[in-house]
């Protein structure tokens, strides 16, 4: 059995009563923490367990972010009202980008995430097959949520059928740390009947919206 016993100035636990073990540690055995508490405790009940220590260091829950995007235009015209910034910014990026620049986005968005401490993440994009396989490489927790338009006016978002695909080819995998959502760029963005069928997705999937 492999363990290996993570030691560093701090842990932060996030417990209940937000308890912070100075010079604390965490057990870990075949990627499951097992256990946790003052490294002198640990050691001598673990006396011959690898030890990696991190000097000036905390060790704590990975971050999770609610909301991303893998997009490439971060950072531009957030000044804009957001009518404006869609119409003039996101939309027309959305004409013309492809599956391989919707993929490199995302591993960049994955990677850095992870050297910030996040280690799950919800994200809204494209082309998500290949978000789903930057996710599955790199070992962060992932919800994807394609941008999805039904309507004649928006044609150059994901539909519903490949929204569904998606769903049938990785909701689940990697251990269940890739979760597919139903997703929807705008309410406004899709007809009636469409949103009736993403309602009979939801159910029938059982996943979030």
């Amino acid at each position: 059995m492999t363990a290996t016993l993570y030691q560093a100035d701090y842990l932060v636990t996030m417990d209940s009563n937000n308890t912070i073990i100075k010079d604390g540690a965490v057990l870990v055995e075949q990627g499951t923490i097992k256990q946790l508490g003052a490294a002198s405790e640990l050691i001598a009940q673990h006396p011959n367990v690898a030890i990696k220590p991190y000097s000036k260091r905390i060790l704590m829950p990975g971050l999770i972010n609610t909301h991303c995007h893998s997009g490439m235009l971060r950072g531009t015209a957030e000044g804009l009202p957001v009518w404006d910034w869609l119409q003039q910014f996101i939309d027309p990026m959305h004409k013309v980008l492809n599956p391989k620049e919707a993929s490199l986005s995302s591993w960049l968005c994955y990677a850095e995430a992870l050297l910030s401490g996040t280690t799950c993440i919800v994200d809204m994009w494209r082309f998500m097959e290949g978000s789903a396989d930057a996710a599955k490489q790199l070992g962060i927790r992932a919800c994807l949520v394609p941008y999805v338009a039904e309507h004649p006016d928006h044609d150059y978002f994901e539909t519903l059928d490949s929204n569904e695909a998606l769903i049938n080819n990785w909701h689940q995998e990697a251990n269940g740390r890739i979760q597919v959502w139903v997703g929807l760029e705008h309410l406004f963005y899709a007809v009636p009947p469409a949103l009736k069928r993403i309602a009979d997705m939801c159910q029938d999937y059982q996943v979030g919206f």
